[in-house]
Order: C-alpha cells, then structure tokens, then sequence
C-alpha cells in the first residue's frame, strides 16, 4: 500500500469515526442535563451496543487503532444510553 492511499485511509477512517460518535453526543448531553426525557428504544441501544462490542473485538485482534478508538466510544456512550434507559 502505498503511503498516500495509508493517509487517505487514516485520515477517511478518522473523519467518519468523529461524524458517527457525533451523532448520539447531543441526545446523550440533553438527557443527562435533564433538557430531554425522550430516550432512545432500549432494543435499538442494546443491538448497537452488541454490535459495537463485536466491532471492538474484530478490531483488537487486528490492531485497527481507529476501530478501536471509534469502538470504545461508541460502546460507552451506549453503555451511558442505556443506563439511563434502565435506571430512569
């Protein structure tokens, strides 16, 4: 591979981990500040969370740094997401 397309591919691979993780901050934010009480179907959050945890273990055993990064943050906000769901 050559050297750009490794930067092409970091650089694509850190773009999307950032935009994805983005997306369930606000709902996250708005709920533990108390602006919100509309929380996600605990199904959905369960599913993503599994499949996070999936991802994140693909990713280990190939020591993707972004996947492994993207991962864990996307399994912690989950895993805050449905604490909230179960405890509320």
């Amino acid at each position: 591979m050559k050297k750009s397309e490794r930067i092409i591919g970091n650089t694509t691979g850190w773009l999307g981990m950032i935009f994805i993780q983005s997306a369930t901050l606000p709902v996250t934010y708005k709920i533990l500040i108390g602006e919100s009480t509309h929380v996600p179907p605990i199904s959905m959050v369960l599913m993503v969370w599994i499949g996070l945890v999936l991802y994140l273990v693909r990713a280990v055993i190939q020591r993707d740094i972004v996947h492994i990064t993207s991962n864990t943050i996307g399994f912690l906000t989950q895993s805050t997401l449905m604490a909230l769901i179960v405890f509320k």
